[in-house]
């Protein structure tokens, strides 16, 4: 009895994977990929005329090679950068966006997050108001991929 009750539940499970993995076919597959998708929408004479008359237009979709050449590259500062000399740069305070560091729009209108380390320098900012124009210095710290603010003007 307690053999039969196994091969039963084993065959179920089998078959439920089975059909789980077959019903639908991967993002990735290549016949998922040429197929359209279209959703079930009540037929009524507008939709038949507007099906009609227009074109469909094909979407275009970035391949993996393309999304990849889009990302920034991110890069962590070495002991030779950390040691460089600390540059200066003007921009507008937008504020904290963590307890640590500070969403800064440069002149050139990038943004830019800065870390904020020094306490006197987290006081001197939480007292600004956001869109405030500031110069300040800052320098690169090693293993970490944002600058540091070192001193505001």
């Amino acid at each position: 009895m307690r053999k039969r009750f196994l091969l039963i539940s084993t065959i179920i499970v089998l078959s439920a994977f089975t059909f789980a993995a077959c019903g639908k076919k991967s993002p990735s597959s290549p016949e998922s990929t040429n197929s359209e998708t279209t959703t079930a929408e009540p037929t009524t004479e507008e939709n038949t005329e507007k099906d009609t008359t227009e074109e469909e237009k094909p979407v275009a979709t970035a391949t993996s090679e393309e999304s990849t050449k889009e990302q920034t590259k991110t890069t962590t500062a070495t002991k030779k950068d950390e040691q460089a000399k600390p540059k200066s740069a003007t921009g507008t305070y937008n504020g904290f966006a963590d307890t640590s560091s500070v969403e800064i729009e440069m002149s050139d209108g990038s943004y830019q997050t800065f870390m904020v380390n020094d306490e006197d320098l987290v006081n001197k900012l939480n007292d600004m108001d956001e869109g405030t124009k500031i110069t300040f210095t800052y320098g690169a710290v090693e293993g970490q991929a944002n600058m540091e603010i070192l001193s505001i003007e």
